[in-house]
């Protein structure tokens, strides 16, 4: 009769089971990086005398991070996001969100494309003026 030994199969057992414990943990790791949100970020911008108040020259994030600029002003103004081609109407006495999902990296200005009331019959439509930006928005590659 032959005489078989359990010691190499509980061995092998042993390591299919760390193996197997290596693997989800692995696949745990790399599931909650995966699910990782990224960066957000908010910025409140006032535009007083068709001038951004306490002006930061440049915003900087990195390529797909999502940033929103909360907009209020001292009278109706479009800000225009080039590049993006974002298009938002402020009006004295609101606050108006431009969500921006940063997916193009560049350097893109942020200008006005009109003040007072002449803006607001125009709605959504503008023309592109020689006006000097109020910022730029740098999307830095990742």
């Amino acid at each position: 009769m032959k005489k078989y030994s359990l010691r190499p199969s509980l061995a092998g057992l042993g390591l299919a089971i760390f193996l197997l414990c290596i693997s989800a943990q692995s696949k745990s790791q790399s599931g909650l990086a995966a699910s990782r949100q990224l960066p957000q970020q908010r910025v409140a911008l006032d535009i007083a005398q068709r001038k951004i108040a306490a002006k930061p020259p440049t915003i900087r994030v990195k390529q797909h991070d999502t940033i929103t600029l909360d907009w209020t002003t001292d009278e109706i103004v479009n800000i225009h996001l080039h590049g993006y081609d974002q298009l938002l109407t402020v009006k004295p006495g609101e606050t108006k969100a431009m969500r921006i999902d940063a997916a193009v990296p560049g350097r893109f200005p942020v200008s006005a494309h009109g003040y007072g009331a002449q803006t607001e019959d125009k709605g959504k439509q503008h023309k592109h003026h020689r006006e000097a930006p109020l910022m730029y928005l740098e999307v830095l590659p990742r």
